[in-house]
Parts: C-alpha cells; structure tokens; sequence
C-alpha cells in the first residue's frame, strides 16, 4: 500500500473481500470475537482468531474454508497477503490524519459498509484504527479488527461491494492503466501526503526514500532516521507534487533515494516529461537539503508480467527509461546505484524467484535483497 492510504485500502479491501467472504472488529472495553457477513436476511459468521491464525500459518479453519470457498486460488493469496500487512506509523500523525474533514469525509463512507445498531460508525472506524496502530504489530487489518468497538462487526455486503466498487474507481492499478500519472488527484493521495506531513514536519532524517509500490513494499523497516516516502503509482510526475508539498513543513533529509521509473514507463511518458520531472525532483529534493542523492533504476517486471499491459510496461520501456535515469543523473552529477539490485534481475526481467504473484513487485526475498541494498546506501 505506503502510510495511511495503505491502512484504509486494508479496511476497505477487507470489506470487499469478505463482503463475498467477510470483515472484522473490538474496543478498549471489549474484542469483538466474531465478524458477521449480513446480506439481506442470511447471516453467516467467522471467528476473528481464524484470521489471525490464516494470516500467521496459513493454517484454514472449516469456518473460514466456507468463506475461501467462494473465491479462487489466487484471490485467496491475496487475501493472505492483505491480512500480513503491517504498518508502524506515528500514532500522533495518524490522530491528526484522522481529524482532517476529507478523512472524516471516507471514514463516512466506509461506514456505510458496516451495520450498526447506534450512529456511531465513524467515531467506531477511528478508535479502531487508533488502537490497531497503538498495537504492538502495528496496524494491519486483523489488529483494526481486534479494535473495533463492539462485540461484533457486521458487515453488510451490498453496502460493501458498493463502497469497493467507488474505492475501485481511484485505484491506479486497473486494467486500463492512466496515459497520465493522475495520482496526486486521488483521495487516498492526498491522506498520504497529509499523514507524511503530519509526520515528518521540522524533523531532520539521515535517510529518505522516494519512490513507487516497489519501495513502498519496505514500509518502515529501514532502520532509525530513515524515512519512507515511497508510495504507491508513483512516477516523476507525482514525485515532484509530492515534494512541493512536503517542502513547506520543513521536511529535512541529509541523504535521499530516488527510485522511479517503472511507473513511468507504464504511464507512457514522454522522454521530455519524464526527464524534466527527475530533473525538477532532484532540484526539489536538494531543498530539503539533501547532501547526497542516489538514484536507484526503474524495476523491472517478470518476462510475462512485461507483455501485459494491465499489470506493467514492456521491460523495453523500462531500459528505455533507465537510460534516460543515466542520463540525468550525468547532467546532473549524481550517482546511480545498482550493486546488490543487479541480483534481482536476470536478461533484463525480474527473477521469477523474487518476484510477488502479480509479477510486477518483489516477494518477501526480494523486498530482503533491496532492503540491504538501501541500508548499504543509507549506511
């Protein structure tokens, strides 16, 4: 997912999910123990420890194998994978996020989602995220569920796949990728870049990462006075946007990493767009009085992850872009770094050894890889 757009796809990608299959919840007073599937008249429940124990073991219950049958092989991997996502964030940026009218305005909106007796959904969907992010796993969607106040959660399905159907239309992964990078017009955009505001204004980093979903995959594992900036959809174009916003809050990096380049090959930038965005970025980026800057080349994607135009650009592209990466970072006298990521690739694709199901991000050995490549950069 990257920060607080990454917990709230959670929440929503649950109620989707299990809105075929189900979703969750607890309190400070009580846990809820049960997450209800409603859908008209029929009801059908789950225990939320059977979630916890899937997302840690893999292990199924025959209560949660009710649920899994209904949907394939794949989409229960994914599944899988959104219940194993955890995130450390500031809990005082999170509260403050949280506090901002447009987050008000889609806590609301996943609200609908959930059936409840009282009118209080949204004041329940933000304790709930607050105490899943105060948990010691951070916030993943098994411990926002764990926080829910109630007994149980009920989900109501029309509610829920509608409320998917309206989040679907501001995902930047679709099967007719943008001709433009409009991410920053996004809803789930703006939260993010308010929560790394919230978070990272007049504070000082000896690291920091820019990037797209690739990067955003390493979530806060960078070690202390390092900060991820990486989010998802991100190309130069939404870069430099991102920056001019976090220069305002006094966001300070002695060290930065800028990792682009897939995205925007996927986009189908211009040469010109894309080298006066890197460009303008690296300019940006000197602002925030980064002292060295390192550029890390777009990723590749596997061989047949390449040739589909759903899910990424052609590897071609992707070499296309590099070199112009090359060319700037000449221009402009700053290195590019590739020792320890050449491991990740083999005849310019990614190895399908560290590649994720989609073949266009890393798996877990993957995401080991270029996690010791940044710490070797950031020292």
């Amino acid at each position: 997912m990257n920060i607080l757009r990454r917990a709230l796809l959670c929440v929503i990608s649950s109620l989707l999910i299990f809105g075929i299959e189900s979703v969750l919840d607890k309190t400070p007073s009580f846990a809820a123990s049960q997450i209800t599937v409603r859908y008209g008249i029929l009801e059908q429940s789950l225990p939320i420890s059977d979630l916890r124990k899937y997302a840690e073991t893999g292990k199924v219950s025959s209560d949660l194998q009710s649920f899994l049958n209904y949907i394939d092989s794949d989409a229960q991997q994914k599944l899988q994978g959104a219940l194993q996502v955890k995130m450390s964030l500031d809990i005082a940026a999170v509260d403050k996020v949280l506090d901002t009218p447009f987050a008000k305005q889609i806590l609301s909106a996943v609200s609908t989602g959930i059936a409840r007796r009282d009118s209080a959904g949204v004041t329940a969907l933000r304790a709930a995220i607050i105490l899943g992010t105060k948990s010691k796993e951070g916030l993943s969607v098994v411990s926002f569920l764990e926080a829910y106040p109630s007994d149980r959660l009920v989900v109501d399905v029309p509610a829920a796949l509608e409320l998917a159907s309206q989040a679907e239309k501001y995902s930047i992964n679709s099967s007719n990728p943008p001709a433009q990078d409009n991410l920053s017009s996004t809803p789930f955009w703006r939260i993010a870049i308010q929560y790394q505001r919230f978070a990272a204004q007049n504070k000082q980093f000896s690291g920091c990462l820019f990037g797209d979903s690739v990067s955003a995959e390493l979530g806060s594992t960078l070690g202390e006075g390092n900060f991820n900036f990486a989010l998802n959809g991100l190309s130069a174009v939404s870069l430099v946007e991102q920056l001019k916003l976090l220069a305002p809050v006094k966001v300070k990096c002695e060290k930065a990493v800028i990792a682009v380049g897939g995205n925007d090959a996927w986009y189908k930038l211009s040469n010109d767009v894309f080298v006066n965005n890197l460009r303008e970025s690296i300019a940006l980026t000197r602002q925030l009085g980064a002292k060295q800057i390192v550029l890390i080349p777009g990723f590749y994607s596997t061989v047949a992850a390449s040739k589909d135009p759903s899910i990424s650009a052609p590897n071609s592209r992707v070499d296309e872009i590099n070199a112009l990466i090359k060319q700037v970072a000449l221009a402009e006298n700053v290195p590019v770094e590739t020792l320890g990521l050449e491991t990740l690739n083999e005849k310019g694709a990614l190895k399908e050894a560290f590649a994720s199901s989609d073949g266009d991000h890393l798996n877990d050995e993957g995401i080991k890889f270029y996690r010791q490549a940044l710490l070797k950069i950031f020292g």
